[in-house]
């Protein structure tokens, strides 16, 4: 099913793909449930890191851009049928992908962790999560890994990207999985993470080719003078200390 899934936007990416920037405003589409990177505060209004980088590119390339909170499932169809111009929302860069879009210098490298209850002991070895139910957010690297290593578990899928840690705080999950500082700062820096603490080994593409090669922006694979655009923005931010400064602020130390 997966395959034919991605054969089929691949033949789509093809049929709807343009070579030119695309028409502004650039509608980027993110999926606004996975804080720090993104999110909706309480005034309606699109935050997180992800969010402030490509407005920093956008306004670094004068680049009329238009963010929209997008549903997960829909966003790479809609990048693919050219409903959105671009992507970002911690998308990992995998081969799979690549066959279907085209993506943007790697701007981040992830560590994905467990997060379970503090004190207990998890077995991480084959068959050693048997009976114990992971919570992931559905076709995501997260999904793929516990999938792939540990089928013995029972594993629940959720479409929005907070949604496995009410599961784990409501006692209908025993771990879940996520990017290290998603869990960190989202979650353990919380009320609701009290008592609960990361589990397990540090994992990265490294480790695992479902974790991929790191985070990029996504774009349709004709989409080449945005992508320009886009690759320009991101080295000007490089340059300049930009890209560092938001790195500082939503995930320094303290």
């Amino acid at each position: 099913m997966k395959k034919n899934l991605l054969a089929s936007l691949a033949l789509s990416a093809l049929l709807f793909g343009t070579t030119a920037v695309a028409q502004n405003p650039i509608t980027i589409a993110t999926d606004a449930t996975f804080p720090p990177f993104e999110s909706i505060d309480a005034q309606g209004k699109l935050v997180g890191y992800d969010v402030e980088l490509m407005q920093a590119i956008c306004d670094e390339m004068q680049l009329d851009c238009n963010i929209i909170n997008a549903a997960w499932d829909g966003m790479i169809p809609g990048l693919v049928s050219r409903k959105y111009d671009a992507l970002i929302s911690q998308l990992t860069v995998t081969d799979a992908r690549r066959r279907i879009m085209a993506f943007s210098d790697i701007y981040s490298h992830p560590v994905f962790r467990f997060v379970g209850h503090q004190g207990e002991q998890y077995d991480f070895g084959p068959d050693g999560l048997k009976g114990k139910v992971v919570a992931v957010q559905t076709g995501t690297p997260m999904d793929a890994y516990v999938t792939k290593y540990h089928p013995e578990a029972t594993i629940k899928r959720y479409d929005a990207g907070s949604a496995a840690y009410l599961e784990l705080t409501g006692g209908r999950a025993d771990l879940h999985m996520s990017y290290e500082a998603q869990i960190i700062h989202s979650f353990l820096k919380t009320p609701q993470g009290e008592g609960y603490a990361l589990v397990g080994p540090r994992l990265s593409g490294q480790d695992a080719p479902e974790f991929g090669e790191g985070v990029a922006i996504a774009l349709n694979k004709r989409s080449t003078e945005l992508l320009a655009s886009i690759n320009e923005g991101l080295a000007r931010l490089r340059a300049n200390g930009k890209l560092d400064a938001l790195d500082a602020k939503y995930f320094s130390a303290d």
